[in-house]
């Protein structure tokens, strides 16, 4: 008995992929026709959607050479004005962290939304502005670090594979761009705050020094008023005349003598040029002639191109190749699919 319940079972199995195969062989036709049609849909498919292509800017951090006249701005700010120990370092890794934050902030995306993007496909109301922008946000690619040596890859998707090639480079130009003016913004409003103050302290110092004169003046005066009440007009005898201090006259002054103190208010009075007598102005008078002649609009690169975008040949999507093997494929296992629903409902 159980020879015999074993075998059936084992010929049903048999004869079942037997007649699967067979079934298959004698469907070829239809199971062709499906496939076929399949085919016939991915390749219609091909035709009717527009393909998408994808166009990358390549980028590169600056050279030494590229930041020199920038970088001698600054050491002169800091070396010969503002006299640090430590001048600050600006190297090529530091600018090409700034160039990759910009290039990577709102405020760039943003401004190429309005300037290009935006005006390309021209929306209707906000919210086709709103899909617009969202379909920015899928078609943009910002690939890469800011690490030294590092490259960085600007990507952008479009319908068309020249404006592709179009955005991605006007993207890389804008951060390119708003790097340049951060960079040259600071420095310049660090030149004109450093001539400001250098200014302000000249000012003071020949203000003070000004102000000291008339004092003294003021003092040489009385002196002279009570030398002359006293019709002494020789300086008394043990009475220092002449002073190495810049400081007023003191109250014993009238023992000098009249002819003495009408001198020197005389000179005080007919000087013109106070900048000699004042102590650390020929230095601020300096620094004040090395911010004049600085350079304020260094000339200097903070990234290098390394490729332009170009129109790309081949589209990112569809892949012909992949869509037709799909199409294939399916239509193969539908087709079989069809003839064994077919099958199954005969037998029923």
């Amino acid at each position: 008995m159980n020879t015999v319940s074993q075998n059936p079972e084992a010929n049903t199995r048999n004869i079942s992929l037997s007649d699967i195969i067979k079934l298959f062989w004698k469907s070829k036709k239809l199971i062709l026709t499906i496939t076929l049609l399949c085919t016939c849909l991915s390749i219609g498919y091909l035709v009717v959607v527009q393909p998408t292509y994808q166009a990358t800017t390549r980028i590169l951090p600056p050279q030494a050479s590229d930041l020199a006249e920038y970088v001698e701005s600054l050491y002169t700010i800091d070396n010969g004005i503002s006299e640090k120990n430590i001048p600050r370092e600006l190297d090529s890794t530091h600018v090409y962290e700034i160039f990759y934050t910009n290039l990577k902030s709102v405020s760039i995306k943003n401004q190429f939304l309005s300037q290009y993007y935006l005006p390309h496909f021209s929306p209707k109301d906000e919210l086709e502005a709103e899909q617009v922008a969202k379909r920015l946000e899928k078609s943009l690619s910002i690939t890469g670090s800011a690490t030294e040596g590092s490259s960085l890859n600007v990507s952008i998707k479009a319908k068309d594979p020249k404006l592709a090639a179009q955005w991605a480079n006007d993207y890389t130009n804008l951060a390119v761009q708003a790097t340049h003016t951060e960079l040259l913004k600071n420095l310049q409003s660090e030149i004109i705050a450093k001539k400001q103050s250098t200014e302000n302290r000249i000012t003071t110092l020949r203000k003070l020094e000004k102000d000291l004169q008339d004092l003294k003046i003021g003092r040489l005066q009385d002196a002279l008023a009570v030398a002359k009440a006293m019709e002494l007009e020789a300086p008394m005898l043990g009475t220092t005349v002449i002073t190495l201090d810049n400081s007023p006259s003191n109250e014993s002054s009238f023992m000098r003598g009249t002819r003495s103190l009408q001198a020197e208010i005389d000179v005080l009075s007919k000087r013109k040029d106070q900048d000699v007598y004042i102590a650390g102005l020929p230095k601020l008078l300096t620094q004040q002639a090395v911010l004049q002649t600085l350079n304020s609009t260094p000339d200097f690169t903070v990234a290098r191109i390394d490729m332009l975008a170009q129109p790309p040949y081949e589209p990112v999507k569809p892949i012909k190749p992949l869509v037709l093997l799909i199409g294939i494929i399916f239509g193969l296992f539908l087709g079989m699919f069809v003839v064994l629903i077919i099958s199954a409902i005969r037998n029923d």
